[in-house]
C-alpha cells in the first residue's frame, strides 16, 4: 500500500517530461540570445517583430534583414533617387538634373526612371543579391512597372508606397481676378 501512495505523489514520467520541456525552453532562449548578440554586432535592422516563425524554429540571420533602401521620389517638378544603408546613411544620390534633364523635361517620369535605372544597374553592383527595401513616393500608376523592372535586377524584400498628393482634401486658394481698365 505504501507504493501506491508514493506513486500518487510522484509520477516519474510527468517529472521527466517537465524537465525536458524546461531544457527545450532554455535552449530556445540561448538561440535567441545568440541571434540578438549577432544582430547587435552586425548592426542590421530587423523588420519582423517576432524572433521565430510559425514553425517555432529560430530564424536565420539573413531571413528578414534589409541592408539597403532604394528611395524613389517623384515630385511635381523633379525626380529624386536615394540609396541608403539600413541606418539611413546616404550611399548614392541622383536627381533628374544630374541626369542632364532641365526645365519641363524633369517632369517626364518614364524617361527619367529609365535613365536612373540604367545608372542603378551599372554603378551599384554591390546591391545585387542583397535584400533591399523599395520606398516609392508619389509614383501613381507607374508603381507596378517600376517594381517589375527593379525586381529583375535586385532582391527586393519589401515595397512601401507613399502618396503625398491630396485627394481633393485641401481647399484651393482664391483665384485672383483680372482688373479691367475702363476706356474713356
Amino acid at each position: 500500500m505504501s507504493e501506491k501512495n508514493y506513486t500518487k505523489f510522484f509520477d516519474l514520467n510527468k517529472f521527466l517530461r517537465f524537465i525536458n520541456l524546461k531544457k527545450q525552453y532554455l535552449k530556445q532562449l540561448k538561440n535567441k540570445e545568440k541571434f540578438l548578440s549577432h544582430m547587435k554586432e552586425k548592426n542590421y535592422k530587423y523588420l519582423n517583430s517576432s524572433l521565430t516563425n510559425n514553425t517555432r524554429q529560430p530564424l536565420n540571420s539573413m531571413d528578414n534583414l534589409i541592408t539597403y533602401v532604394i528611395d524613389l521620389k517623384f515630385s511635381r517638378s523633379n525626380t529624386l533617387l536615394h540609396v541608403m544603408d539600413f541606418s539611413g546613411k546616404l550611399k548614392f544620390f541622383y536627381s533628374a538634373g544630374s541626369v542632364k534633364y532641365s526645365g519641363k523635361n524633369k517632369k517626364s517620369r518614364y524617361m527619367i526612371f529609365r535613365d536612373l535605372y540604367r545608372i542603378l544597374v551599372s554603378k551599384l553592383a554591390f546591391l545585387k543579391g542583397k535584400p533591399v527595401a523599395l520606398h516609392l513616393t508619389n509614383v501613381g500608376i507607374n508603381k507596378t512597372w517600376i517594381v517589375k523592372k527593379l525586381k529583375k535586377r535586385f532582391f527586393i524584400k519589401c515595397v512601401k508606397t507613399f502618396n503625398l498628393h491630396p485627394h481633393n482634401g485641401c481647399r484651393k486658394r482664391k483665384m485672383r481676378r483680372k482688373k479691367f481698365k475702363k476706356k474713356k
